[in-house]
């Protein structure tokens, strides 16, 4: 594996992209994509959704730009700048240059008691108001007799959410969506993880008969804006997408189901994941990511989110103590080996779907006698063939499922994709 993957360094990637402002929209996410295009594949298009724009029960907030954003006492000291860490400021603050006292100020600040070292991560996308994040331990020793200067430069603004995305053209139309999202400044594990690894399959991915799609998007209204964008084209093409975030650590890995849990994303993900040592299942109840939409209990597509430790579940998490010491090219290798043998596995299965409503008549097809008082083995496994086959079964479940040879499965699902009982999704 070393061997086969020694030309890329993910890690070196992250060092660069790491100090990147990224928020739902502006020029840190553009700074990102044409970064991606430049120094790790130029197929990727640079793509973009219009802010102040309805996607289905949203409306994408406005394009944010932000230059400087500071506080200093009174003495010019300065306690706090977006200069020294990007999460210092609220995200998608609103403009100000006013002077405070200690008690006003004290209301638009956010830190955290127990991690009093770290910097927390907060946004407000959706209403306007402005805020600073410091550690705890800063708070603690603020001045309370003195006045504090604070500036931030910024301005909201019509424009665009923009976003990144591979299509790898396959034999068919049929798509596998890997998704992750560019959305956070200055974290690793929770921001980075997913499209490194998105970057390194990029590289490695050849055509072969599913096509599959490579898509970095805002979190939340990004991938609302895509499904609103794409609706149509992923109810009749998706064979199954996973969202990748949280995969540089050395946690074990972990699945987040599809709120059915029986989705063909879910099998996939499910089988491979067992011949890791060991990994952790979680239900829809503990969805969190983009799964929430993709996997919404009204469009039912095969989606399902992978990480190793889940978001939430890390104490470093949307704080900055998930730094780059997170994460590491060996946990992030292992991520793309997993992702890989989850692509490679669906496209070496075929997936079949019944071209008959109800049971179809076999007798006048001569697959089965048309005297009988109980079918025979032979054709019980047709019969039960014939009754499982849609888009959540491959040729690997069907064998699991029915207790059938896979050799014997396939030659009976030929015969039926002969009769035209059956066809090929694809």
């Amino acid at each position: 594996m070393k061997e086969k993957f020694k030309y890329i360094s993910m890690m070196k990637w992250a060092k660069d992209i790491f100090p990147y402002n990224r928020s739902l929209s502006g020029d840190g996410v553009r700074k990102t994509i044409k970064y991606i295009q430049e120094n790790v594949n130029k197929k990727f298009k640079s793509k973009k959704f219009k802010s102040n724009s309805k996607y289905f029960d949203w409306i994408a907030p406005s394009e944010w730009k932000v230059t400087e954003a500071f506080i200093k006492e009174e003495n010019g000291d300065k306690i706090c700048d977006i200069k020294d860490n990007n999460l210092h400021l609220l995200g998608y603050s609103t403009k100000i240059n006013k002077t405070f006292s200690y008690n006003q100020l004290k209301k638009k600040l956010y830190f955290l008691k127990d991690q009093p070292n770290a910097i927390p991560y907060f946004t407000s996308y959706y209403k306007r108001k402005w805020g600073f994040c410091i550690s705890y331990n800063k708070f603690k020793n603020l001045k309370r007799n003195i006045k504090y200067k604070v500036v931030i430069n910024s301005k909201h603004f019509k424009g665009f959410l923009d976003y990144a995305e591979l299509y790898i053209k396959g034999k068919s139309k049929k798509e596998i969506l890997i998704v992750s999202y560019i959305c956070h400044p200055s974290m690793a594990n929770n921001e980075l993880s997913g499209p490194l690894v998105i970057m390194a399959l990029s590289k490695f991915l050849k055509p072969q008969k599913y096509s599959v799609r490579l898509l970095l998007i805002p979190e939340t209204i990004g991938a609302i804006a895509y499904i609103k964008k794409n609706f149509n084209h992923l109810k009749n093409n998706l064979v199954a997408g996973y969202n990748l975030t949280c995969v540089g650590d050395k946690g074990k890995f972990t699945l987040i189901s599809s709120k059915e849990g029986n989705t063909y994303a879910d099998k996939v993900a499910t089988r491979v994941l067992k011949k890791t040592k060991n990994f952790k299942k979680y239900s829809f109840l503990k969805r969190g990511s983009n799964e929430r939409q993709f996997g919404c209990q009204n469009l039912n597509l095969p989606f399902v989110t992978i990480c190793r430790t889940r978001f939430g579940e890390f104490k470093e998490y949307h704080t900055s103590n998930d730094n780059l010491d997170l994460i590491s090219e060996k946990n992030l290798l292992e991520t793309l080996k997993l992702s890989k043998s989850i692509i490679n596995d669906i496209q070496k299965n075929r997936i079949y779907l019944k071209k008959i409503f109800c049971e179809p008549f076999f007798s006048k097809y001569n697959l089965v006698r048309s005297t009988r008082i109980k079918a025979n083995r032979t054709e019980k496994s047709l019969f039960d063939l014939a009754a499982y086959v849609d888009k959540n079964y491959d040729e690997t479940e069907l064998s699991k499922l029915l207790n059938q040879s896979k050799d014997d499965l396939i030659k009976k699902l030929k015969m039926l994709k002969k009769n035209k009982i059956i066809e090929e999704f694809y």
